[in-house]
């Protein structure tokens, strides 16, 4: 049975901002007795499950409402030296954020910090549902790039909507000004997210904002055709086996899509026992029939996962033969 390159964590389920697309902020938070508690974070982590873990996403709700954020960091980084960590956040506690992301740049550690932003000014701070949002986002990015470490990757994210598809041009600009990665998330319906709707994505403007922002990609060429079908294209998904999620209760799920299809809980079992365990195997087979999602980091971590990264080279392949042809005509 593979074991997981990758771990996507709920560092918390509660959330400060009150997003249009998202109703974490609605959810009755997990009681504190129920928490994972970090105190016993760090041994989980040197489960044999986890030996193989080469990427971290740390997310929420919103990391920097933990008090011990600080502290899961560094649980990480030493049960999984070799791991490279990422932490996504909202950017309102600004000053949390940069005060944690120094001390661990200090330990000579890459980390990959990701910021969400979905407008300029004023309409950001509308679709977020927080006053003053963009002003801590604008003074944590200045902030970050003048630390001036190669071992700091930042970037900001939005996730693709009528709403932000507006505001494309004005952020890829602030994204180039500020000398930042921009990035588009795939909008996606799930019990994460607690979202009912999926708002209309085949408008052009859609295509155009992914063209503008993506490199080409097997990925890029996904969504520029689920936008023209209304159709996720088919791919072998590899959720609970090269990658899956922990959810901040100790629950192990395979991803954002399968949300409350958990395969056990690691404060009642080892790990690794979970891992092989007949509700593991019974919940892949299940994942077979998925309808599919164009979630970033599962996409991207299936496709990586396939033996001898097959889809990618074919595309590649493809590419190569388009070109060619081209240049005959």
């Amino acid at each position: 049975m593979k074991l997981p390159r990758w771990l996507w964590f709920e560092v918390t389920d509660k959330c400060n901002s009150r997003c249009q697309i998202c109703n974490i902020w609605r959810k009755k938070p997990i009681p504190e007795n129920d928490l994972l508690g970090f105190t016993r974070f760090f041994d989980i982590l040197q489960s044999p499950l986890f030996k193989n873990v080469e990427y971290i996403i740390n997310s929420g709700g919103e990391p920097t409402l933990v008090q011990d954020l600080r502290w899961v960091l560094m649980a990480e980084a030493t049960a999984l030296p070799k791991a490279t960590l990422q932490l996504s956040s909202n950017g309102i506690l600004a000053e949390k954020l940069l005060d944690i992301v120094k001390h661990y740049l200090a330990l000579n550690r890459k980390l990959d910090v990701g910021l969400s932003l979905d407008g300029i000014g004023y309409n950001h701070d509308v679709y977020r549902g927080a006053k003053g949002n963009f002003e801590k986002v604008d003074w944590l990015l200045k902030e970050l790039k003048a630390l001036n470490n190669p071992l700091l990757n930042i970037s900001v994210g939005s996730t693709l909507t009528e709403y932000t598809v507006k505001h494309s041009k004005a952020l890829c600009e602030y994204a180039k000004k500020m000398d930042v990665f921009f990035m588009w998330h795939w909008f996606n319906k799930s019990a994460f997210y607690g979202n009912k709707e999926v708002p209309t994505q085949q408008h052009e403007w859609f295509q155009d904002a992914v063209l503008s922002v993506m490199s080409p990609s097997l990925y890029r060429d996904m969504w520029l055709k689920t936008l023209k079908t209304g159709k996720i294209p088919k791919f072998k998904c590899y959720a609970l086996m090269s990658f899956c999620v922990l959810k901040c209760n100790g629950d192990i799920v395979p991803c954002l899509n399968l949300w409350n299809e958990s395969i056990g809980n690691v404060k009642d079992a080892e790990p690794l026992t979970i891992w092989n365990s007949a509700k593991a195997k019974d919940t892949r087979g299940r994942i077979a029939y998925c309808e599919g999602c164009l979630n970033n980091w599962a996409v991207n971590w299936s496709l990586r996962s396939y033996p001898f990264k097959y889809p990618l080279y074919l595309w590649k392949a493809k590419q190569i033969l388009k070109e060619k042809l081209k240049l005959e005509d």
